[in-house]
Order: C-alpha cells, then structure tokens, then sequence
C-alpha cells in the first residue's frame, strides 16, 4: 500500500503529504532547484516507487479502482 508521497534527491528521499509541499521544502533546504529530483510514492514496506510503478502498485493492492499510467497524490487523497 502506498503510504506517503515522496521525492528523491541523490540518495536522499522525502516524504510528505503531496509532491509541491516535498520540493519546496527540499529546494528550501538544499537550494538545489529541484533539478535531479525523481517524483515518487513510499510503500508501507518503506519501499521508494516511481509514478509509474506506484500507479501499478496502488492499482494491484486495491488503492485506487482504475489503472492509471501514473500516480498522483490527489489520486489518494481521501483513501
């Protein structure tokens, strides 16, 4: 199950409660831009997904009701 939405940066990975939220914190924090970050989702196993392999994991787990090409935070919200 997915659990949170994540960015990596580097070897660094970020959590939060949706995608803008976590990259303005981390360009905050580390003046990076954002470039070289990878838009992702983190699992219950604390596993980091991409978009497109969160959509297939949300989707087989139950998560969200159609399969979509990627996952987005708005897609989870209120699951």
């Amino acid at each position: 199950m997915i659990t949170s939405a994540a960015i990596k940066y580097n070897n660094l990975v970020c959590v939060g409660k949706n995608h803008a939220d976590i990259l303005f914190n981390l360009i905050k924090n580390t003046n990076s831009g954002g470039t070289g970050t990878v838009d992702g989702f983190i699992t219950d196993s604390g596993n980091f997904l991409t978009r497109r392999e969160a959509a297939d994991h949300a989707f087989e787990c139950g998560q969200i009701k159609e399969k979509k090409f990627e996952l987005f935070s708005c897609d989870l919200e209120g699951k």
